[in-house]
C-alpha cells in the first residue's frame, strides 16, 4: 500500500466516523439541548475532526519515523507533549470563534435562540485534551503496527532474496552445459562397454542435477515431481553400497500428488540427512521413508538411526536442516508443523504441510 492510499484511507476513516457518530441532522437535537436545524452547531465538530485527523496523521507519518523508529524517546516525549499542547489550544480557540460565528452558546451561562428553553449545560463541551490524548494513542499504536508490519515484510523479503542470491551462487559453480555434456560423454563410453548398471546410475545422476539446476528455479513444482526427484537421489545414493548390504531403504506413499504444487528442494535435505547420519560405510542401518496426501495435507515422516559413530552431528548439524525451517518458515508460515526428536538411538522428522485450495 503506497503512503498516499494509506493517507486517503485515513482521512475516509475519519469522516466515516466523524457522519458516523456526530453528524445527526435529522435528530432535532444534537447534544442534549441544542437543535439542529440549520445545521451550525456541525461547523465545530467537523473543525474538531479535522484537528484530530491531523494529530493522528502526524503522530504516524513524522514522530514515529523520526524519532521513535531512531530510538530518540526524550525528543519524541517532548514534541508530543508540544504538539497535544498547540493543537488542543488551537481547537479551543476555533471552537470559540466558530460558536460566536454561528451565535451559538460559547460560555455554560450563555443562551442562544438555537437551544431550548433551559439552560446550556457544562458538559456540553468536548474534553478537548483527553480526547487529544486517546486520538494520540491510536495514533501510537497504529504507527508502531504499521512500522512492525512494514519491517517484517521488509525482513522476510529480505531473506527470500538472499536465499534466491545463494542458489544463484551454486549455480554458478557449475557450468551446466559442460557438466551435462561430460556425463552423456560418459554415459556412451558405459554403453560401448554395456556396462549397463553403470549407465543408468549416470542417467539417474543427470536427472538429480537437472532438477537441481534447471526445473528447481520456480516458485513452485509439482508435487510429483519432487517426490520423483527423491526417488532419483535414494537410487544414486543406493550405489554407494553393495546388494548384499544390511542397508533397508523402506518408501510408502498414498495420495494423488500431481494435483498439488511445492516448493522445490523443501523435502530432499531430510533424506540428505538421513543418510549421512543414519547409514555407516559398510551398509549398517535403515531409513524409512513415508509421504501421505489427504485432504489438502501433506505428511511427511523420515526415521533413521543414530550411529554412534555419527554422535557428533549434534554439535555439527550443518546448514541443511536450518535452511529448511527458514524456507518453511517463509512459505507456509502458518500452514506447517515440523516436529523433530532424538529418542533411544532414533532420529525422527514429521513435516506436515497444508495446502491452499
Amino acid at each position: 500500500m503506497t503512503s498516499k492510499l494509506e493517507k486517503l484511507i485515513i482521512v475516509l476513516v475519519f469522516l466515516a466516523a466523524y457522519y458516523g457518530i456526530l453528524y445527526h441532522p435529522t435528530l432535532p437535537v444534537f447534544i442534549n439541548e441544542f437543535n439542529t436545524v440549520d445545521g451550525s452547531i456541525y461547523a465545530s465538530r467537523f473543525v474538531d475532526v479535522c484537528l484530530s485527523l491531523t494529530l493522528f496523521l502526524s503522530v504516524v507519518f513524522i514522530l514515529i519515523p523520526k524519532y521513535l523508529e531512531k530510538r530518540r524517546i526524550f525528543p519524541f516525549i517532548a514534541v508530543s507533549l508540544a504538539m497535544i499542547g498547540v493543537l488542543s489550544l488551537l481547537e479551543f480557540q476555533l471552537d470559540q470563534i466558530i460558536l460566536r460565528l454561528f451565535n451559538l452558546p460559547s460560555g455554560p451561562d450563555e443562551i442562544s435562540d438555537k437551544m431550548f428553553t433551559f439552560y446550556r449545560r457544562k458538559s456540553y463541551d468536548f474534553p478537548i485534551i483527553p480526547v487529544n490524548l486517546v486520538i494520540y494513542t491510536l495514533g501510537i499504536l497504529y504507527g508502531l503496527s504499521r512500522d512492525w508490519i512494514r519491517k517484517y515484510r521488509h525482513e522476510s523479503k529480505m531473506i527470500q532474496e538472499k536465499m534466491r542470491a545463494d542458489i544463484d551462487f551454486l549455480r554458478s559453480q557449475i557450468n551446466p552445459h559442460f557438466f551435462f555434456n561430460a556425463l552423456n560423454n560418459i554415459y556412451s563410453i558405459t554403453q560401448r562397454n554395456r556396462d549397463h548398471e553403470a549407465g543408468q546410475a549416470i542417467m539417474k545422476l543427470s536427472g538429480l542435477m537437472r532438477y537441481m539446476i534447471y526445473d528447481s528455479n520456480v516458485a513452485e513444482i509439482s508435487l510429483a515431481r519432487e517426490l520423483e526427484h527423491i526417488d532419483n537421489y535414494l537410487e544414486v545414493a543406493r550405489l554407494k553400497f553393495d546388494k548384499n548390504d544390511k542397508l533397508e531403504i523402506r518408501l510408502q506413499r498414498e495420495g494423488n500428488f500431481h494435483n498439488y504444487k511445492i516448493a522445490p528442494l523443501l523435502l530432499v535435505p531430510f533424506v540428505e540427512n538421513a543418510f549421512k547420519h543414519g547409514v555407516g560405510n559398510k551398509g549398517d542401518g535403515y531409513i524409512h521413508l513415508s509421504l501421505f496426501l489427504s485432504d489438502g495435507e501433506l505428511c511427511f515422516r523420515i526415521e533413521n538411526p543414530i550411529l554412534e559413530k555419527e554422535e557428533s552431528w549434534k554439535k555439527h548439524p550443518g546448514i541443511g536442516l536450518g535452511n529448511v525451517k527458514k524456507r518453511l518458515q517463509i512459505l507456509y508460515p502458518d500452514r506447517h508443523q515440523l516436529n523433530i526428536s532424538d529418542t533411544e538411538g532414533k532420529f525422527k522428522v514429521q513435516l506436515t504441510i497444508r495446502f491452499e485450495e
